[in-house]
């Protein structure tokens, strides 16, 4: 007895140790992030290819993607290296690059390469990733359905502003596949894909601190087809049918008003419809205010119906009636129908524009490459002017300029200054020089 009170006292003494020992002990998922030794900011290149963009839900506010990543950045800390296999990835200091509105990753492989420049000791680091996820976008529906949507992949740098600078790898076009588009049935891709670095605000940080961003930006734009069809076109039928009511004799109101609250009804239903192909907003649609005005006119004709009978001249009241309601629908839809070609036109505007100036980008790289046979450039500004020319601005990077440098420069009353593409609005450059023909 006594040997074996021995024993049971001696196993919880090694269980409570175990315990003890698992509470000290690091977790296995922890990783411990170094800080540079040389302390210099660090210029990261980026190059994006989105290989196959998926499923776009208007519902859920979300898009799948699969994308290729690369990162480059100068690392004088491995000079006289020449293969990757000689680095200890893990204990090298890291970009630290998330994806930052990711709501889910399906899949991601990370590969390290080491490039050597030609005549340079000092290696290029790259960091290429394969993605499959899925990221939140919140859209702009007040156009719908012919509206358009920015989809934004967002990548943030765990390091601030004072440790890593985001930009464009201007060496190398980023692009996406409109073949691979699954959802081409409903929207249509457009064969740019627009990248900028850009800045978190400071209300964005619980620190301090502000962080890099790099937003890499495709358009697509809904076809409006299915709703205009199936849903406007219907809601039109439905209301015009409203007119037969004229055609039972107006001293019968409960037969007149049969007929048009059966059909105000079924416009209710179609309101149901619409609010299941959207998200909870606190705003109407374009459709929603088309298909709340048919309901509006119904009302109306309901109104009409019940107060028809109370004249001693009905025929006179029912076709002044007519007349006036046949206006009204003929008004409206003449200024829906201006409304839409007004939007319709100024987005495929806009998005024509973003077109010719991705495409304008592209014949730049295109020629720097076949004059330098290089494809990795934009480590310092001199290097983004010899490709984009010092006086080009991107569409895209002029409205980031004059939001972000009037955010920046109003409380200090200093002067803001223009952004070429490919950099971002900081001060202070990486060590770098010009880049020759590489081999990888």
């Amino acid at each position: 007895m006594e040997t074996d009170r021995v024993v049971e006292r001696l196993t919880e003494a090694v269980e409570v140790l175990k315990q003890v020992e698992t509470n000290l002990r690091t977790s296995s998922n922890e990783v411990f992030h170094k800080w540079r030794p040389d302390g210099r900011k660090v210029r990261v290149l980026i190059r994006a290819s989105i290989i196959s963009l998926g499923e776009i839900d208007t519902v859920k506010q979300e898009f799948s993607v699969d994308i290729w990543l690369a990162a480059w950045y100068k690392e004088p800390l491995l000079k006289g290296k020449k293969h990757r296999e000689e680095v200890d990835w893990n204990d090298q200091w890291d970009p630290r690059i998330v994806l930052f509105n990711a709501v889910s990753v399906d899949s991601h492989v990370r590969k390290h390469h080491l490039i050597l420049e030609e005549g340079d000791d000092v290696p290029i680091v790259q960091i290429s990733n394969r993605i499959k996820a899925t990221f939140k976008e919140p859209m702009e529906l007040f156009d719908f359905p012919f509206d358009h949507q920015e989809l934004t992949i967002q990548l943030m740098s765990d390091w601030p502003t004072s440790q890593v600078e985001f930009a464009k790898n201007m060496g190398i076009k980023d692009t996406i596949r409109t073949d691979t588009f699954t959802g081409s049935h409903e929207w249509k891709l457009y064969g740019h894909l627009l990248c900028k670095p850009k800045i978190t605000n400071q209300d964005q940080s619980t620190s301090h601190n502000r962080y890099p961003l790099y937003n890499i930006t495709a358009h697509v734009q809904r076809k409006a087809g299915f709703y205009v069809w199936n849903i406007s076109f219907i809601m039109f039928l439905i209301m015009a049918l409203s007119f037969t009511a004229f055609s039972v004799p107006a001293n019968e109101p409960a037969d007149r008003l049969s007929v048009t609250l059966t059909l105000l009804l079924t416009s209710v239903a179609f309101k149901f419809v619409v609010t299941q192909s959207l998200p909870t907003i606190s705003y109407l649609t374009l459709l929603d205010k088309y298909v709340l005005l048919c309901m509006i006119f119904q009302c109306l004709m309901a109104v009409q119906n019940a107060l028809a009978s109370l004249f001693s001249q009905t025929k006179l009241f029912d076709y002044i009636c007519m007349g006036v309601l046949a206006g009204v629908v003929v008004i409206t839809h003449i200024v829906f129908g201006v409304l839409m070609w007004i939007k319709i036109r100024g987005t495929t505007k806009l998005l024509r524009k973003a077109d010719k100036e991705y495409l304008h980008l592209c014949e730049n790289i295109d020629r720097f490459y076949k004059r330098t046979k290089c494809t990795i450039s934009g480590f310092t500004d001199e290097e983004v002017k010899e490709i984009v020319g010092p006086s080009e601005m991107t569409f895209d990077n002029l409205k980031q300029v004059e939001m972000e440098e009037t955010h920046d420069h109003a409380a200090s009353g200093s002067q803001p200054h223009l952004t070429l593409p490919g950099t971002v609005p900081e001060t202070g450059q990486p060590d770098g020089t010009r880049l020759k023909k590489l081999d990888v």
